[in-house]
C-alpha cells in the first residue's frame, strides 16, 4: 500500500513536469511551424517580387532597344533622305521650273515628316521615363507597404504567441485548431494581399505594354509613310534621270544634225527663185533721139534705122542689125530686169541664199555684149571677150579680171550667180560668179564695198540676141548649170 501511494505521489509529481515538457515541445513545434512558413511565404514573395522586378526591366530594356533601334532606323531614313533631297536638288537644276517646285514641295513635307517625328521621339522618351519613375516609384512605396504589414504581423504573431502560451494552459486541446486556423487566416490574407499586388502591377504593365505598342504601331506607320516616300522619291528620281538621259540624248543628236545642218548650209548656199522678166531699158542708152523703142514701146525697130533690140517677150529680146549702111549704125541697148534681188533680212540667220539666171547668146554682128548685176553705185559683169569687170561705186576705179582659156561660141549659155551669206556671219561678203555651158568660168568675185539692198539683174547688148531662163519654169526648162551642187566659193580673184 506504501509503496502504491508513493508511486502515486511520485506520478502526481512527475504530471506537471511532463506537461510543461509537453507544452515546450508543442511551443517549439508551432514556433518551427510558423518560422518555416514564413519563411516560405517571404521567400515565395522575395521570389515573385524578383521576378516581376526582372520582367519589369526586360521591358524596359525591351522598349529601349526598340525605340534604340527606331532611333536608329529614323535616323537611317533621315540621312537617305538627305542624300536623296540632295540629288534630287540637284538634278532638279538641271529641269524645268515647274518639276523643281514639285520636288522641293515634297521635300518640304518629308523636312516637316522629319521635324514631327523627332518631337513625337522626343516626348515618347520623357513619357517612358516618366512612367518608368512613376512604377518604380509605386513599386518601392509597395515593398515598403508590405514590409510595414510583414513587421506588424510580426509583431502581431509575437502577441499571439504569448497568447498562445497562456491558452495552452488552459485549453490544450484547442491550441492545435486555433493554430491552424490562425495560420489559414494569415496565410490567406497575405496571399489575398499578394494577389492583388500582382494583380495591380500586371495591369500596369499591360497598360505600359499597350501604350508602348500603340506608340510603336504609330512609329511603324511613320516608318512606313517615309519608305513610301522614300520609294516615290526614288522613282521620281529615276524618272528625272531617264529624262534628262533622253533630253541629253536628244541634244547630242539635234548637235550633231545642227552642226551637219550647219555645215552644209554654210557650204551649200539656199537657191531662191524668183520669177522674172526684162521690163526696163535706160534712156542713157536710146536707139536715136526720139527714143522710139523704149520700156513703155519695147517692141518694134528704130524708126530711123539704127540697130538696135527689141524684146519680144519676157525672157527673149532680139536685135535687130542696122541693115543699110550710111543711113543708121547698131546702138548699144541697156536693159534690167522688172524684180531685183534683195539682200536677205535677219531671217536668214544661217543661210546663204542663192538667186541664179541663164542667157543663151546668139551672135547678129561682130560687136560685144555684157550680163551680170548691178545697183545704183556700179556694175558686176561678164563680158563675151572672157574679161569680168567690177566696178563697186562711181567714185572707184573699175577692175577687169580675164578669166584664162576663155572662148565661146554661137548658142553658148551664160550664166550670173549671186550669193548672200547668212546675216549672222558678218565677216563674209556677198558675192558674183558666172558659167559656161553648165560649167563655173573663172573664180568668183567678191562684193566689198557697200553697196544698196538689192542688185538687178543687168544687160548692155549690141548685135546680139539672147534668150534667157530666169527660172519661171524650171521643170519644163532647166537650167543648164546644176545649182544643187554649187558649194560656198573658197576661191576668188582679189
Amino acid at each position: 500500500m506504501n509503496k502504491l501511494t508513493v508511486d502515486n505521489d511520485k506520478n502526481l509529481v512527475n504530471i506537471p513536469n511532463n506537461f510543461d515538457q509537453k507544452i515546450k515541445l508543442l511551443q517549439q513545434e508551432i514556433t518551427n511551424k510558423e518560422t518555416e512558413k514564413f519563411q516560405n511565404l517571404e521567400q515565395k514573395y522575395i521570389k515573385n517580387y524578383q521576378s516581376l522586378e526582372l520582367k519589369i526591366q526586360e521591358i524596359k530594356e525591351e522598349n529601349k532597344d526598340k525605340i534604340t533601334n527606331f532611333e536608329q532606323i529614323i535616323q537611317q531614313k533621315d540621312v537617305k533622305i538627305n542624300l536623296l533631297e540632295g540629288e534630287v536638288k540637284k538634278q532638279m537644276s538641271d529641269i524645268q521650273r515647274d518639276q523643281y517646285k514639285h520636288l522641293l514641295k515634297f521635300q518640304n513635307e518629308i523636312k516637316e515628316i522629319k521635324t514631327e517625328n523627332e518631337a513625337n521621339i522626343k516626348i515618347l522618351k520623357q513619357k517612358n521615363k516618366e512612367k518608368y519613375q512613376q512604377l518604380e516609384k509605386e513599386n518601392k512605396n509597395k515593398i515598403s507597404n508590405l514590409e510595414e504589414i510583414i513587421s506588424e504581423k510580426e509583431v502581431k504573431i509575437t502577441s499571439m504567441e504569448k497568447d498562445i502560451k497562456e491558452c495552452m494552459n488552459k485549453l490544450e486541446v484547442d491550441t492545435d485548431q486555433k493554430i491552424k486556423l490562425f495560420q489559414k487566416e494569415v496565410t490567406n490574407k497575405l496571399e489575398q494581399k499578394y494577389k492583388e499586388n500582382c494583380q495591380s502591377l500586371e495591369l500596369k504593365i499591360q497598360k505600359i505594354e499597350e501604350e508602348n505598342k500603340n506608340k510603336i504601331i504609330n512609329l511603324e506607320r511613320i516608318i512606313q509613310q517615309k519608305d513610301e516616300k522614300i520609294n516615290l522619291l526614288e522613282g521620281e528620281v529615276k524618272k528625272a534621270e531617264e529624262t534628262i538621259n533622253a533630253l541629253n540624248k536628244k541634244i547630242d543628236n539635234l548637235t550633231e544634225e545642227q552642226e551637219h545642218l550647219f555645215n552644209v548650209i554654210i557650204k551649200k548656199p539656199k537657191y531662191t527663185q524668183i520669177k522674172n522678166k526684162w521690163k526696163y531699158f535706160d534712156n542713157i542708152r536710146k536707139c536715136c533721139e526720139d527714143n522710139c523703142v523704149n520700156t513703155n514701146t519695147p517692141i518694134g525697130k528704130c524708126k530711123n534705122g539704127n540697130g538696135f533690140v527689141e524684146i519680144i517677150n519676157d525672157t527673149d529680146i532680139k536685135y535687130n542689125k542696122c541693115i543699110e549702111a550710111g543711113k543708121g549704125e547698131n546702138r548699144n541697148a541697156q536693159l534690167d530686169a522688172e524684180n531685183k534681188f534683195y539682200k536677205p533680212n535677219t531671217d536668214c540667220n544661217f543661210a546663204s541664199l542663192f538667186y541664179y539666171y541663164e542667157i543663151k547668146l546668139k551672135k547678129e554682128g561682130p560687136e560685144y555684149s555684157w550680163v551680170g548685176f548691178r545697183d545704183s553705185k556700179g556694175y558686176i559683169l561678164l563680158g563675151d571677150n572672157g574679161l569680168i569687170y567690177y566696178s563697186p561705186t562711181p567714185n572707184t576705179a573699175g577692175i577687169s579680171f580675164k578669166i584664162l582659156s576663155f572662148s565661146w561660141n554661137d548658142g553658148d549659155i551664160f550664166g550670173c550667180g549671186l550669193v548672200f551669206p547668212p546675216t549672222k556671219m558678218l565677216e563674209k561678203h556677198p558675192y558674183v560668179f558666172f558659167t559656161q555651158n553648165g560649167n563655173q568660168i573663172g573664180k568668183a568675185i567678191l562684193l566689198k564695198e557697200e553697196s544698196d539692198d538689192y542688185y538687178e539683174l543687168y544687160l548692155s547688148l549690141k548685135s546680139h540676141s539672147i534668150e534667157t531662163n530666169f527660172s519661171n519654169d524650171l521643170d519644163a526648162n532647166p537650167f543648164c548649170f546644176d545649182i544643187s551642187k554649187h558649194l560656198f566659193a573658197e576661191e576668188f580673184y582679189n
